[in-house]
């Protein structure tokens, strides 16, 4: 089996939402207007809600309050609300994950965080369209979620050997399985018709070096990746009266200096040196999350909150 057969046999399992695939589609269009957007979002109120809320939320900043969803496209560009109605939309397609597999309010806090991370360090970087890394980190582990729902016991197996030994998941994955998670992510993203340079962002967030044309993206994915680690690493331990298991990302700028230091470690020299990114850019990136992890999270997957803490 392949990363690609694992998704085009669950065709239906990972089908996203029709109105997010008409939007995709809309995107791609040279000929698409805000208005042809609009008319499409509008036919699904709850997700209208999510983007306008989201629009006019701490991630934009904007000046003034956005009402109507062809304003937001004016405002913020047709490609931005497009990597938006895909992150409001991908949590739906794996909402029935069983709990017993994995901790979704840990995973989806997780990936809000890097994703914004991804997209603070990407603008230190001066990359072009910075908001696309904001979905690449949001999506960068979405393959292991594909990989719970078919091969449980494979996945779980290869996470349980990774805290024992602390050898990279990736590798662990393909000696059990004969893939990883970044590959079936990929595939899962090119199922999806995702640009070419996100699904290699999200193949290589391991091994950015291998990248070739997106080695840049899957650079700033892999070091946001390890920061976010290090953050939830950060939290008081079990027992403690400050025990909170995801206050640490909540409070993370409080800690911004000893998460950075202890990241620096993991983190692949080469990315480091591929990004220009060192301390201070981390720091300032981790600051930047406190304004608006809690607000996006919240938007994004309000479940996300609903674990017991």
């Amino acid at each position: 089996m392949t990363p690609q057969d694992l998704v085009t046999r669950n065709v239906r399992l990972v089908s996203l939402p029709e109105v997010c695939m008409q939007v995709q589609a809309l995107a791609d269009s040279s000929h698409t207007t805000a208005e042809d957007i609009a008319e499409v979002v509008s036919k699904d109120t709850a997700l209208t809600t999510r983007l306008l809320k989201l629009v006019n939320s701490a991630y934009f900043s904007l000046p003034r309050k956005i009402d109507t969803v062809s304003r937001a496209v004016n405002m913020i560009g047709m490609r931005e609300l497009r990597n938006l109605t895909l992150a409001a939309s991908a949590a739906e397609v794996f909402s029935r994950i069983p709990a017993n597999l994995i901790d979704m309010a840990n995973f989806w806090q997780h990936s809000v965080y890097t994703g914004l991370l991804a997209r603070n360090l990407a603008q230190c970087c001066n990359v072009l369209h910075s908001e696309r890394l904001f979905t690449a980190g949001l999506l960068h582990d979405v393959g292991r979620l594909l990989m719970l729902m078919k091969l449980p016991d494979e996945t779980a197996q290869a996470e349980s050997l990774r805290l024992q030994s602390k050898r990279d998941i990736c590798e662990l994955e393909e000696d059990l399985v004969g893939f990883s998670h970044a590959e079936v992510g990929a595939a899962l993203l090119q199922h999806w018709n995702m640009p070419e340079n996100l699904c290699a962002s999200v193949r290589y967030h391991h091994a950015p070096d291998q990248a070739d044309d997106a080695h840049l993206e899957a650079a700033i994915v892999h070091i946001a990746d390890k920061v976010t680690h290090a953050a939830q690493e950060s939290k008081d331990p079990l027992g403690s009266p400050f025990y909170d298991p995801y206050g640490a990302l909540l409070d993370s700028d409080l800690n911004s200096e000893s998460i950075t230091e202890n990241a620096l470690q993991t983190i692949q020299p080469d990315a480091l040196l591929l990004t220009h990114i060192g301390a201070e850019q981390i720091i300032d990136g981790i600051g930047k999350n406190a304004a608006a992890f809690n607000q996006v999270l919240d938007l994004l997957y309000p479940m996300a909150w609903e674990t017991p803490r």
